[in-house]
Order: C-alpha cells, then sequence, then structure tokens
C-alpha cells in the first residue's frame, strides 16, 4: 500500500478514495509498524504521519518509528473541506479530532476514516 496515494487523497479532499484506501488497508491486515515513509513535502509528511498513527492506533499497533520525527504543519490544516464555511463543524474538529492529528495541528471530525 503506497501512503502517497491516502495522502494525496486527503490534500485534494477526496473522501471517497481516502475511505477506500482505508478499507483496501484493514482487508489486507497492514502492519502499520512496517508501513515506510513517503517521499512528500513537509504539509505531505505532517498528514501521512498523523494519518498514520491514527490509524496504527485504531488497529492496536504501534506507528512506523519515523513518524515521531514528522513536525507540525505552520498554519492549522483541515481535513474536511467544509470546516472552513461551517463553524460548528470546525469547532468539532478543533476539539475533538483524534490526537494523532490534534498534535500535528491537522483536523478531521472524531471519527474521520472510519468505515461500516
Amino acid at each position: 500500500m503506497d501512503l502517497h496515494d491516502l495522502t494525496r487523497a486527503l490534500l485534494e479532499y477526496d473522501a471517497l478514495a481516502a475511505r477506500q484506501w482505508v478499507a483496501d488497508a484493514a482487508r489486507e491486515h497492514v502492519n502499520w509498524s512496517e508501513i515506510p515513509a513517503p517521499r512528500l513535502d513537509a504539509t505531505g509528511m505532517a498528514v501521512a504521519a498523523a494519518v498514520t498513527e491514527l490509524l496504527a492506533q485504531r488497529a492496536g499497533q504501534s506507528p512506523p518509528t519515523w513518524t515521531a520525527t514528522v513536525q507540525a504543519v505552520a498554519k492549522p490544516l483541515f481535513l474536511v473541506r467544509e470546516a472552513s464555511r461551517l463553524p460548528r463543524l470546525r469547532r468539532l474538529c478543533e476539539e475533538e479530532a483524534p490526537e494523532p492529528l490534534r498534535r500535528r495541528r491537522i483536523y478531521a471530525p472524531p471519527e474521520f476514516l472510519t468505515f461500516a
């Protein structure tokens, strides 16, 4: 699984592609501690690290060691486009985003990237 594809989908607000990537990863029983670091710019790396930590946490696994070296984004980043125009959604994202995202100033709803 190429983490670059998930990161690109998230940064392009392509929720369908992102959810499909996560579903495919779950179906393939990805070992999150072995996911290699993608080659991305600073923003992309922050998103990739935060999401990798989130998905590893949800799977009850350890994240790969490379995520610990990735810094937060310079400006707050919302992974849900509507958060920029809907104050209640924005507040929800800011207050209840999963911790691996918040730690890097990346915001999304609390159940972001879960699937049924």
